[in-house]
């Protein structure tokens, strides 16, 4: 090409009102576009998250709150919990029978397929929608799937929430037991919930474990610290499903479940 023809075609290109020049423009303008609805689509994401968990935190928080005036207390004292964990450990077994019929490729994960058959034999009447809502409450670690910690705080939610009905179609046979390791899991969340707003704070923890007058005073850094394990977000509070993953690592099951994983071929 003649030299002043390339001259002519750079300056085709880069004048402002030519063809070539505007083309250039609008992709450019494009790819800026799309790189915006990427940001504010990263952006949005966490939103929605936040809202969906606000939304089945005030459901939650209100079915305890009828619960709260419906029943007895079945725990007076943090000593009367304690003395629950090795119970709470047999129950969760239980419910680790219960989560393997569904875990169907033996994987240690319910994956959505299963998860959809699973809440099929639960008869709840939710939507697709409303399905994805509850896995990502549940979904304490953003990996794919349901684990079994993720598995107890599901169904111990669909019981508070829709009643003992779920765990008998769950199992029949097992129904009793998982009516009774809820109950207590619950029971043991409302202890310590004193407002009775489904969020536990660190001087509602700290008030009760210090409420018997025949012990020493707990010291405030274990108090603390028992505070800082339950409250897995950092904002604060703790609700019930982070109250319901603590209970799990504190019975030991999680640890006895990770070391049977390790030992198996």
């Amino acid at each position: 090409m003649p030299l002043h023809h390339a001259g002519c075609l750079a300056h085709f290109i880069s004048d402002a009102s030519s063809p070539v020049a505007h083309s250039r423009r609008s992709i450019s303008r494009l790819s800026h576009l799309r790189q915006m609805g990427a940001a504010a689509s990263i952006c949005v994401e966490p939103i929605k998250r936040r809202r969906v968990e606000k939304e089945l935190d005030n459901k939650v928080a209100e079915a305890l709150r009828e619960r709260a005036r419906s029943r007895q207390r079945t725990f007076r004292s943090v000593n009367s919990i304690t003395m629950r964990l090795p119970r709470f450990k047999e129950g969760l077994r239980d419910i680790k029978d219960v989560f393997d019929q569904y875990d169907e490729d033996s994987n240690g994960t319910i994956d959505n397929e299963e998860l959809r058959s699973c809440m099929n034999k639960l008869q709840i009447q939710m939507s697709e929608k409303e399905i994805d809502h509850v896995h990502r409450y549940c979904d304490i670690d953003s990996r794919n799937g349901i684990q079994f910690q993720e598995f107890v705080v599901l169904l111990c939610l669909m019981y508070l929430l829709f009643g003992p009905d779920v765990t008998r179609r769950v199992s029949e046979f097992e129904s009793a037991k998982l009516n009774y390791i809820f109950d207590e899991l619950i029971d043991a969340f409302l202890f310590f919930d004193k407002d009775g707003d489904g969020k536990m704070k660190r001087k509602d923890v700290t008030k009760r474990m210090n409420e018997a007058s025949h012990q020493e005073r707990t010291p405030s850094h274990i108090t603390a610290q028992l505070f800082k394990e339950m409250d897995l977000d950092r904002n604060g509070k703790v609700n019930l499903k982070e109250f319901l993953f603590s209970m799990i690592r504190w019975a030991g099951l999680d640890t006895e479940d990770e070391a049977s994983n390790e030992n198996s071929p």
